[in-house]
């Protein structure tokens, strides 16, 4: 039997890679969780104060469902990583799968960009592609070797922006393809998410230096020190209320986290330990949620930081690793379920704003 051996550039993005995902095993999956009471089965849907999560199974495991965000066609698109695919899902649940040209490309993230398309990263293969609502794929090469590009958002620019794990840069690709890379000041931070801010600019995590970034359209960065010790930012999104919200699940200390355009934090403990929380976005109800993938549920806090936690209908015994979450259509939310192989959908009712 022949051995294939992986030449230098394709080693450092698994070396990169691997590094990144024992952050996740270890720091956000909880090889040391707590055991969890039992929940009961339910027949694909909960109700809790208001509120409805349907979950719908992905035609064929193991997807691996990844990124998601609501598309300009009123569908929710998503990044399948485990077979190099794009998904579509309707407000009613009816799943369509995109294979991508390039194998092996492992899709992570995905945004709607200004141009009417799905912008998404493929970190294995150093590249930025695009799909039309059609299903049409196009793919960039990113100028710097290894760059391994992660999050990805739509700009205040009409530009997409996204972060280079690989490279320590944030990077800008126009809609016919034209990208700028800015390298950012803290060597080996390793940006992960990133979104357009409320103040005109991007902000992005950099979750090995506990960490947010905040970048102009002009690509003039600026860092911002967390105070948890022990932080480790992974998601964020604008919040309604003109400030920046994020997950942190380093250390002990796992919960939400809010900092200002200026750059003053507040910390929001989470009532369940270890619940590793990494998704997050603006809700249709005027509040924030974010998903808890240790212990499989949907959590919800207001501007005022008041916290919610929805369990999934899971079945006792398996695990749905819910994993990144979006605003969608109809006054829906939407989410991936990394283990699971589903893509849920969560219903909400009124406001929720009291302090």
């Amino acid at each position: 039997m022949s051995e294939t051996v992986l030449s230098p550039s394709r080693r450092r993005p698994l070396t990169r890679f691997r590094r990144f995902g024992v952050l996740l095993a270890c720091g956000l999956l909880g090889l040391t969780a707590p055991a969890l009471a039992p929940v009961p089965a339910f027949a694909g849907q909960q109700d809790t104060d208001a509120v409805r999560i349907t979950e719908f199974p992905l035609p064929t495991p193991p997807r691996s469902p990844v990124g998601i965000t609501r598309g300009p066609d009123g569908n929710v698109w998503f990044t399948e990583s485990g077979t190099n695919s794009i998904g579509r899902v309707t407000p009613r649940g009816r799943i369509t799968e995109f294979p991508l040209p390039t194998p092996d490309s492992f899709p992570d993230d995905i945004t709607a960009g200004a141009d009417g398309r799905l912008w998404f990263t493929e970190p294995f293969r150093n590249r930025v592609g695009r799909i039309t609502t059609r299903g049409r794929v196009t793919e960039y090469s990113l100028p710097t070797p290894d760059a391994f590009p992660l999050g990805i958002t739509r700009g205040p620019d009409g530009n997409v922006w996204f972060t280079e794990n690989g490279s320590n840069s944030i990077g800008r690709i126009t809609p016919r393809g034209r990208i700028t890379e800015f390298p950012l000041p803290t060597p080996d931070s390793f940006p992960y998410r990133i979104t357009a801010g409320p103040d005109g600019n991007l902000w992005f995590t950099l979750p090995f230096v506990n960490r947010i970034g905040r970048i102009t359209p002009h690509g003039k960065v600026t860092e911002f020190p967390l105070p948890n010790p022990d932080g480790a930012p992974f998601n964020i999104t604008a919040g309604p209320d003109g400030n920046l919200w994020f997950t942190d699940a380093g250390g002990l200390a796992h919960e939400i986290g809010r900092i200002t355009p200026r750059g003053k934090v507040t910390r929001y403990p989470l009532p369940t330990p270890d619940s590793g929380p990494i998704g997050i976005t603006a809700g249709p109800d005027g509040n924030l949620w974010f998903t808890e993938s240790n212990v499989d549920r949907i959590g919800r806090i207001t501007p005022h930081g008041r916290l919610t936690e929805f369990p999934l209908p899971t079945t006792p015994g398996e695990s749905r690793t819910p994993f990144h979450i979006t605003a969608g259509p109809g006054g829906t939310l939407w989410f991936t379920e990394l283990l699971g192989n589903r893509v849920g959908r969560v219903t909400v009712g009124g406001r929720h704003d009291t302090p």
